[in-house]
């Protein structure tokens, strides 16, 4: 069955039925091309993701799929972006809560890898195919994890203007808070980690970065809750 059942294909342009809903528009199909490109992932891998197969699953031609994409490259840079993005909105939200830059840092490293952990262990088939997606797409990578690295400098420098935090340079800060917990986030090196102390490593790595920033005193720290 076709993703686009409900719309008709006229001359590589998609247009609806009178009856189709939701609506589909000319102006959907990047977004339906990203999504018949993430099921093929899903079911094939990205070694044998073709623009081919992407374009006769939603009932057009590959040379419309290349009206809006240049190259498959650029269809799984924009399957990396997308997801990349849900990720971005979901830890903006996190960040956002109440509390002290320390309790909101570890949040942000927490939930990340919480989401990543269910991801790994309820949908293995599709966590691998993000994970070898992302390994042939560094560059695109790259370019989203420095959002994460954006949501720890501000919560860093917040830290700092209430005083919670030393003054320090936050940029060089967060970069040693994203190196510091790449080994829990990144989904090439995730699920290597996981053991029944997970979570207790991940907060004892916060606490200690923290302590290093903090004008609290190291062993208060890690006083029980």
């Amino acid at each position: 069955m076709h993703f686009l059942s409900s719309v008709t294909i006229l001359n590589d342009t998609l247009v609806t039925s009178p009856t189709s809903s939701p609506r589909a528009t000319f102006d959907d199909t990047p977004r339906l091309i990203i999504e018949a490109a993430r099921a093929h992932l899903r079911q094939f891998g990205p070694d044998k993701v073709t623009v081919v197969d992407i374009a006769r699953s939603l009932g057009m031609s590959h040379a419309n799929v290349y009206r809006f994409f240049k190259s498959k490259a650029e269809i799984l840079d924009a399957v990396i972006d997308d997801w990349m993005a849900r990720v971005e909105s979901f830890i903006e939200g996190v960040a956002a809560q109440p509390g002290t830059a320390a309790e909101r840092l570890e949040a942000v490293v927490m939930a990340i890898h919480r989401r990543r952990r269910t991801k790994f262990e309820q949908d293995p088939q599709v966590y691998l195919a993000f994970r070898r997606l992302i390994e042939a797409r560094p560059d695109a990578v790259a370019k989203r994890e420095e959002k994460i690295i954006g949501v720890f400098k501000r919560i860093i420098q917040e830290g700092i203007d209430a005083g919670e935090f030393s003054p320090v340079d936050s940029n060089r800060a967060a970069r040693a808070m994203g190196d510091a917990t790449a080994m829990f986030l990144h989904p090439a090196i995730m699920p290597a980690t996981l053991n029944s102390r997970t979570e207790e490593r991940i907060r004892c790595v916060i606490k200690t970065m923290c302590a290093g920033l903090s004008t609290v005193k190291f062993e208060d720290l890690f006083l029980p809750a």
